[in-house]
């Protein structure tokens, strides 16, 4: 039985990645915000305040109640707006299918090495 090389698996599996649902439905869904210099700059808004949280709870730090109240609130006015609200469905879509893969490859290496 021949070897198969994992670079070229790789390849073929960002190829099957990119020809996928969610893939595809992400890239329209960002070429549309793109096109919106307000939508873009709504969506930076967001993701700067979600960065700020981020930050602080990995360093540990108590989350403050007023900023995790301003995210709420800026990403339900954001959604309001169909082609965000799409945007943000398409996106996590997309990382959902990314965490699904890495998850199979690492259980899948994981099941041999275990002791």
């Amino acid at each position: 039985m021949a070897l198969s090389n994992p670079h070229d698996k790789a390849h073929e599996l960002a190829r099957s990645i990119k020809e996928s649902p969610a893939f595809q439905r992400y890239l329209a869904a960002k070429r549309v915000v793109d096109q919106n210099p307000a939508y873009k700059d709504k969506i930076l808004r967001v993701r700067g305040r979600q960065m700020e949280l981020n930050r602080a709870h990995i360093l540990g730090q108590e989350l403050p109640a007023d900023l995790m109240s301003e995210l709420s609130q800026q990403l339900a006015e954001v959604r309001q707006y169909a082609e965000i609200n799409d945007f943000f469905d398409a996106e996590s879509h997309f990382i959902n299918l990314f965490q699904d893969i890495q998850s199979i490859i690492q259980n899948a290496l994981d099941a041999d090495l275990k002791d």
